[in-house]
């Protein structure tokens, strides 16, 4: 407190000693008050002169403006405060601002610092400077650093800092606070010059002490498994630091560890390292490798551990990497006894699909522009009509063809049926076989290579289409087996049927056929209540059922929208329902609904529904098949069924199915689809050859792939050759060698080779062939494999003659009697000999095995077979040969006094409705009945022609085989059925192009009543007859034989003769034996 006295004199009272010994260090003071600066001049007076003990005197300056005094107070840590308080910094400021500034700056240290001036320029620079001078820092301990002993050596080091810092003067102070959960915070206080100093030794220190990793690459790569050993041959020392090795990036260690010691330990390393020796031992045989790794293991152990070596197991060039059993011993196999048939020929992968629509939508392999890789070209002749040089050329291109696609490695191909085109001019028959020939024969071929699916394109909107279909389907379905075996691995189409198990569990099957052919519960016809003659589904059904149900029909009163049921006749159904869709798309959906319904009320479990209103109807197909799936779709999710299983939407023409099944994919996206084609085949499994001699081609001698070979690594030269020589002696002691004859080989096998050689090569033997010519065999190698391969050989001896005796029983059965089973297409398939013999000796316990090598049960008291994979089911037949005559595998048993069968054939088979079918094409009239013939002594004479035509034709398309029709009379009948075509009636028709027998290409032909003369009871008659036209050439009607094909060789003839070279659509034959009557049709 500042109190006047006096007119000059002042008294400052001062509350504290340590104030008023700050005032009195300075003399003159200038003090700012409201009316202006005073200037004073302290001095101490006594008590006696004052009550306040000191007295101020001085004269204002009323000359000079008045000056304020201005202060700025800092807030300070404790320890900083402390720091100041200790190390006498405010005398070093005052005295430094004393001379720095112009104007007084004065320090006052009490809970805070404060600095005061009149100067505001001298004050923020002295504030700046104590600010910058002065800091605290605290550092983070972390880790293995927080606590002792590193927390120690952390200590030791900041100490000694701290003490070179303050040697002259407090400079700097260090403290350790300890922290929660294993923390040490180090404070630093004091000049920032020195703290900055402090913190980076801390800081040094912290990265020393940091985990790092560090890559050193090993010269061996086998060093990384065994990295240990190498170690404890060294001297590293490997102090906090761990070293890991890697195969990754490359074979290297992964030396981890503090960063300070890192370095020295990579230093050690590579020096032991670079001083490793190497060398390598060969021994012939991967068994030595083998018995290393097995029996031998503690042995090589003991050659390591005594030469202060390391070996390791490498890889000969290209050697496979065989591992060893535990045990060392593989098993002698059995005997084999039940697949002891000659060995099938090679399965070809390829599968075969039937394709509707443009060859520019195929996706295979042809350019971009046609969605393929690839586009092949074949250069063709017109039609020639001999089958001579116009087939073989076309023949050559297809063949050329596919061997492109198996050299380039493709894997799809398409095909169009090539030739019955405008410039062509092939007949459809002629281009399909020539097509169905080609890929038959490629079939055959030992490999498909890559390629695994052709595409035979068919356009669905051309006139013949159906046929065309057919045709080519038939054809490829023939092809599909050759002699019992298996050629192609699947054959699709487009028009398969195709089943969809919908949400309410009734499956919904689409079928590409004929209605009159099925035989569910329900049989819908589709008809307008008028008209029951006109060509379609109503007059093939009629016709089917009898005049009863007609009549029926004729008097029933149906109204709009309504169904009538009536009896079924004699169509093999429980009822036929009749529906009028009046071209109406919502009539034709509530139609299937009551269809469906009526089902379901009268407890019926299958119906079939036809394709209302898209024939006759003229209704777009797809506008028909969006109302009839609307319709099943609607009653199958509104009403519970508990007796309606199947639903058959029957479709007799191509566009119709296409239209179905792309609708049904749209309006049931979710249902279970199952596509009913002929079966993919599963990986067959190779039969057993007969027993051979094996050559020097069976066997593949030891190379260096064969070697085994060791690594040495030690330290001395001495050492690595020590231990060489050594583990080269231990192998030696544990071999042996045999050696076997030709003649003891003889017996063996080809899969008996393949299994010596699996043995030779699990044991790690060396098998060598002698190259002298005498044909032995050598092996050698460890002790208990070469036993193994004589115990082998033995065994395989024994069984060669039990399968000699197998394979001359199967092979005597097989001439005598044939096992068939019926394939999925409807055709009779011959089983292999093994299935063959097994089913006569009903030895069926494990099951058979077809020649597509899916594998079936079988029952024998129903001649039925099931197949394990996919439950389906199969009829089996057998048929027992004459002696001097095989049977066709489509035939029936016959005694053996017995010439002339005739079988009538069920509508239900598929052999029944391939024939309607084929006849159906053409001829709009009803098949009542189709009777198969089967004459031994004709069938006999016709075998023996097709096969000399086919020797004589061998280059030029074979016998020809063809189906084709022939009209008759009741009269006739009987005749061509007991002694065949005889051409000495020719003439009572017509011999427009020779005297010879007719035979029509279309069934329509040959349905003519001039052809097939009614009877009374107004049905027809018409044999389908197996036709061998081989060469052929236009007919005259002078012609009592075919024509010479060279002038200059009259006994070179043609086979037929035809009504025109181009698409001929009858064939003249003028030997009995080239035609046989196959199959009696009566219609009406």
């Amino acid at each position: 407190m500042i109190e006047k006295i006096g007119d000059n004199t002042y008294k400052i009272s001062f509350k504290e000693k340590e104030d008023q010994e700050r005032v009195l260090q300075r003399k003159f003071h200038n003090i700012a008050f409201p009316s202006g600066e005073l200037q004073l001049t302290v001095s101490q007076t006594s008590e006696s002169q004052g009550p306040e003990n000191v007295v101020q005197s001085g004269a204002p300056k009323h000359d000079e403006p008045k000056k304020k005094v201005m202060e700025k107070r800092v807030n300070l840590p404790p320890d900083l405060i402390a720091f100041i308080t200790s190390s006498g910094a405010i005398s070093k400021y005052q005295a430094c601002f004393q001379q720095s500034f112009r104007n007084l700056v004065s320090l006052d240290l009490g809970s805070e610092l404060v600095l005061s001036s009149v100067s505001s320029d001298d004050l923020d620079e002295a504030f700046a400077v104590v600010l910058r001078d002065l800091s605290v820092a605290n550092v983070e301990l972390q880790g293995a650093a927080a606590v002792p002993p590193d927390l120690d050596r952390v200590k030791e080091i900041m100490i000694k800092a701290k003490n070179e810092a303050n040697c002259h003067e407090l400079r700097v102070d260090v403290s350790f606070i300890p922290g929660p959960s294993g923390t040490t915070k180090v404070r630093l206080v004091g000049y920032s010059e020195n703290v900055d100093k402090l913190k980076e030794v801390l800081h040094e220190y912290q990265m020393n002490q940091v985990g790092t990793q560090e890559l050193l690459k090993l010269p061996f790569p086998e060093l990384v498994d065994c990295f240990d050993k190498f170690l404890s041959m060294t001297d590293v020392k490997q102090n906090r630091v761990t070293l890991k090795p890697s195969h990754v990036p490359y074979p290297c260690v992964v030396v981890s560890g503090p960063r300070c010691l890192i370095k020295e330990v990579q230093a050690e390393l590579s020096k032991a390292l670079s001083s490793l020796l190497s060398d390598r031992l060969v021994l012939d045989g991967p068994g030595a490798r083998q018995y290393f790794q097995a029996e031998g293991k503690v042995s090589k152990e003991l050659v390591e551990s005594s030469c202060h070596v390391l070996i390791r197991e490498q890889q000969g060039l290209n050697s496979p990497n065989v591992k060893s059993s535990s045990t060392g011993v593989t098993p002698i196999p059995t005997p084999r006894t039940l697949q002891t048939s000659p060995r099938s020929i090679a399965v070809n992968r390829t599968s075969l699909e039937i394709k509707l629509g443009s060859l520019v939508d195929e996706q295979v392999d042809a350019p971009s522009s046609l969605g393929c890789s690839k586009l092949f070209f074949i250069e063709c002749l017109p039609w020639d009509g001999v089958r001579g040089q116009s087939v073989q050329a076309l023949s050559n291109g297809l063949k050329r063809c596919l061997d492109l696609c198996v050299q380039q490695h493709l894997c799809s191909v398409a095909f169009p049926v090539i030739g019955p085109g405008i410039v062509l001019k092939f007949p459809l028959r002629e281009a399909i076989q020539v097509l169905t020939e080609s890929i038959g024969q490629f079939g055959l071929t030992a490999s498909s290579g890559s390629l695994s699916n052709i595409h035979i394109v068919v356009k669905p909107d051309y006139p013949d289409s159906e046929e065309c279909y057919h045709d080519v389907y038939k054809q490829l379905s023939m092809k599909m087996n050759q002699g019992g075996q298996a050629i192609f691995r699947s054959l699709r189409s487009d028009v398969d049927d195709i089943t969809m198990t919908l949400s309410s569990g009734v499956k919904l099957q689409l079928v590409f056929g004929d209605i009159t052919n099925e035989t569910t519960d329900v049989i819908v016809n589709t008809t307008n209540f008028r008209n029951f003659q006109k060509d379609g589904v109503c007059k093939d059904i009629l016709t089917v059922a009898g005049p009863e149900v007609e009549a029926e029909l004729k008097a029933a009163i149906v109204n709009r929208g309504q169904s009538f049921a009536s009896h079924p006749g004699f169509f093999p159904c429980e009822a036929i329902l009749h529906v009028n869709g009046h071209k109406d798309a919502g009539i034709i959906e509530q139609l299937v609904c009551d269809v469906i319904e009526y089902c379901e009320t009268s407890e019926l479990e299958s119906v079939a529904i036809p394709a209302i209103c898209a024939g006759a109807g003229g209704l777009d197909p797809g506008v028909v098949a969006s109302a009839i799936l609307r319709g099943v779709k609607t009653a199958t999710s509104t009403t519970s069924l508990n007796f309606l299983t199947d639903i058959h939407l029957v479709l007799i023409k191509i566009n119709v199915f296409l239209a179905f099944k792309e609708k049904a994919m749209q309006m049931f996206p979710t249902a279970v689809i199952n596509r009913v084609s002929v079966p993919q085949l599963p990986q067959v499994q190779q039969q057993q050859q007969p027993p051979s001699s094996v050559s020097s081609g069976t066997l593949h001698t030891t190379s260096t792939s064969n070697q085994s070979v060791f690594l040495f690594l030690g330290l001395s030269r001495k050492d690595v050759d020590d231990a060489m020589t050594k583990l080269k002696e231990l192998y030696q002691a544990q071999c042996s060698t045999q050696t076997f004859k030709k003649e003891e080989l003889a017996g063996l096998t080809a899969d008996d080779m393949e299994d010596l050689k699996q043995l030779v090569k699990t044991q790690g033997l060396c098998m060598q062939m002698d190259q002298s010519g005498q044909g032995s065999l050598t092996v050698s190698g460890l002790k208990d494999g070469v036993n193994q391969v004589m115990q082998m050989i033995n065994v395989f001896l024994q069984g060669s003659l039990r399968r000699e005796v197998r394979v001359r029983k199967e092979e005597d059965l097989y001439t005598r009697v044939a096992w068939c089973i019926l394939a999925h297409a409807g055709n009779w398939q011959r089983l292999p000999k093994t299935a063959n013999h097994n089913l006569e000796n009903k030895d069926v316990a494990g099951g058979i095995e077809d020649a597509q090598g899916i594998k079936w049960r079988v029952d024998l008291q129903k001649f039925e077979a099931t197949r394990i994979m996919g439950f389906v089911t199969a009829k089996l037949k057998r048929l027992v040969n004459l002696s001097d005559f095989t049977f066709p595998l489509y035939w029936d048993n016959m005694a053996d006094d017995e010439n002339l069968k005739v079988v009538v054939l069920q509508p239900s088979s598929q052999e029944y409705r391939t024939v309607k079918e084929a006849f159906k094409r053409t001829v709009s009239k009803t098949v009542m009945k189709i009777e198969r013939l089967q004459n031994v002594h004709l069938r006999r004479a016709y075998e023996v022609q097709k096969k000399n035509l086919s020797d004589k034709n061998k280059q030029e398309g074979g016998a020809g085989e063809k189906l084709l029709y022939h009209g008759t009379t009741e009269d006739n009948c009987d005749s061509i059925m007991k002694t065949g075509f005889n051409r000495r009636f020719a003439g009572q028709n017509a011999t427009s192009y020779g005297l010879g027998t007719y035979f029509a290409v279309k069934a329509s032909y040959s349905a003519s009543p001039t052809y097939s003369r009614p009877a009374f009871d107004g049905t027809q008659l018409m044999f389908v007859a197996r036709v061998l036209t081989g060469l052929y050439t236009q007919g005259t009607s002078s012609m009592k034989v075919p024509p010479p094909r060279n002038a200059l060789q009259s006994d070179d003839r043609y086979d037929s003769v035809v009504n025109r070279i181009n698409n001929p659509s009858m064939y003249v034959v003028f030997h009995d034996n080239q035609a046989y009557p196959d199959y009696l049709i009566t219609f009406k």
